[in-house]
């Protein structure tokens, strides 16, 4: 039996390598299609270096191939043979990465680039192949930067649940926004508080031990879902100890550096629990069930598949593939001409409708909105009514100077000076048609605000931040340019708020053919105008 065992282990190396033509093409496809969108490739790297919460990425391709590794048998002995019809993915996922350029969105740009490298993968080594080597494939997603969305959700959530745990704890607690203020001090739920990190960093460490100690998909499935949800829970409870140490211990305890250090000593304590919680129900393959090495099972046959005809076929295979990822990058650049039109004149709103203009300012506050081409700010007066507009205008829209992201908010997250305490949706009549606007409440050290706003693209007008990147997809597809405009109202609050409201609604019904007006002018100045375009980064 001895001399058995011994004989099916000693298989010959060379029945359990890879063949090298599939090897070979689909790096040589990668790299060309990394080398064609290497802007795309360089943005991903880039957040790698500098967000500690994306640093996973740099080890996410070792481990996509650890993976192939660990199943080199089975991809050894599966004919590698092209899939034709991958050749249309490839395209599709081209074409979805152009219009995420055209909308200037980064995580779906990176993500369909990543896609597209699958899909060149699976059409080169053909869908036998890709079954084999499915998990190592999907993998590779983790290496796209993805989740800084969930920041705010996840800031709210947890400022929810420490605030009521601190409640039933008998602590006091006066609460604004995310700030929150207990007898021992203030207290501040920031991005650093979300939990993010502890997020990604508990799904890709659990799907790695899902793949590696499950054999069923709905063990598999559980164990993903608990990676997702144990650490959001860990995390309020860690902010809510984080609190209480500090409460007890008079702000001695968990204020520094110490801070940070308790947090991820919980979070691994927790990870660690898990984890050996995920090992009782650990399933072993059935080989190694019975004490024997997992390769041993079943001597695999060496598939012929670098050989003859087929090699050359898997080599066409890989030269399509980066034809069709090529397919979209001209009329990319065609788009890129718009981002060298003249920079825009936005000229003065006129008063209109017993509104006047007013030297004095509303208030001392202003949107963070940064790299806008051209700005107006204007403080209006009717009677008693007192309104502030300002007009954000965009175009040539580059990271850093763009619309719709988020990193433009109507004030800090994190600022004591100005706190957002409210937001929703509000009705507005606007040149004959009812609009819907964003509507928010902010609070400062002498006066609230009844904030309205909204994005103007072309003559469209929303408060929809993912319809407002659609609009300017497809004003950029069709060669209109990149032209888009924030239009904000605010107004002193007083009382219940309805006041204010109705002087925001006075002013918009007022002043919106004014303001129209003159965006249209912002729009058409400039492009008609001779001189040298503005080839501002």
């Amino acid at each position: 039996m001895k001399r058995d065992l011994d004989a099916v282990v000693a298989r010959p190396p060379a029945a359990l390598s890879l063949a090298a033509a599939p090897v070979l093409a689909c790096a040589i496809a990668v790299v060309a299609i990394l080398a064609l969108h290497w802007r795309t490739a360089a943005s991903i790297v880039a957040i790698w270096i500098r967000s500690e919460t994306f640093a996973h990425g740099f080890v996410v391709v070792p481990i996509c191939l650890w993976f192939a590794w660990r199943k080199r048998a089975e991809l050894a002995a599966t004919p590698a043979s092209p899939w034709w019809p991958g050749l249309a993915l490839v395209a599709g996922f081209g074409a979805a990465w152009l219009i995420a350029t055209a909308a200037d969105v980064q995580g779906p740009k990176q993500f369909a680039l990543a896609f597209m490298l699958q899909a060149a993968i699976v059409t080169i080594v053909g869908l036998r192949v890709a079954r084999v080597a499915a998990f190592p494939l999907a993998f590779l997603l983790f290496a796209v930067p993805f989740g800084d969305f969930l920041v705010p959700t996840l800031i709210d959530w947890t400022a929810d649940f420490t605030v009521g745990a601190l409640r039933l704890s008998g602590v006091p607690v006066y609460r604004e926004a995310n700030h929150f203020i207990i007898p021992s001090g203030w207290w501040s739920v920031v991005e650093a508080c979300s939990g993010v990190r502890y997020i990604i960093a508990s799904l890709m460490v659990g799907t790695m031990f899902a793949a590696i100690a499950y054999r069923s998909p709905r063990r598999r499935a559980w164990f993903v879902l608990a990676s997702i949800l144990v650490p959001v829970v860990a995390n309020w409870l860690r902010a809510y100890m984080i609190v209480m140490l500090g409460h007890l211990s008079d702000n001695r305890l968990a204020v520094g550096i110490d801070h940070v250090i308790y947090g991820w000593v919980f979070f691994g304590v927790v990870m660690v629990v898990l984890f050996w919680v995920g090992s009782r129900w650990q399933e072993f393959p059935p080989d190694e069930a019975k004490g024997l090495p997992a390769a041993a099972a079943a001597p695999l046959p060496l598939a012929a598949t670098a050989a003859g005809s087929r090699s050359a076929k898997l080599w066409v295979a890989a030269v399509a593939a980066i034809a069709a990822a090529t397919l979209w990058l001209p009329v990319e650049a065609m788009m890129g001409r718009d981002r060298l039109a003249p920079r825009p004149l936005l000229p003065a709103v006129d008063a209109a409708a017993g509104w006047v203009a007013s030297p004095r300012p509303v208030a001392n506050w202003r949107p963070l909105y940064e790299g806008a081409a051209a700005e107006f700010r204007q403080a209006y007066r009717n009677g008693a009514d007192e309104v502030g507009l300002q007009i954000s205008y965009y175009r040539n829209q580059v990271k850093g100077a763009e619309l719709v992201t988020s990193s433009n908010l109507l004030t800090p997250r994190e600022s004591w000076v100005w706190k957002q305490i409210e937001s929703g949706k509000e009705q507005v009549a606007w040149q004959g048609s009812d609009v819907t606007v964003d509507r928010a409440e902010l609070r400062g050290a002498t006066m609230s605000l009844e904030v309205w706003s909204l994005y103007r693209v072309h003559g469209r007008l929303t408060s929809n931040p993912y319809y407002a990147k659609a609009l300017l997809a497809w004003s950029r597809l069709t060669g209109q340019g990149d032209d888009a405009a924030l239009i904000v109202l605010y107004t002193p609050l007083r009382g219940s708020g309805e006041a204010a409201r109705a002087s925001l609604r006075s002013f918009a019904q007022a002043m919106a053919a004014p303001i129209d007006r003159a965006l249209g002018a912002a729009e058409s100045s400039g492009r008609a105008s001779a001189g040298a375009p503005d080839r501002r980064p």
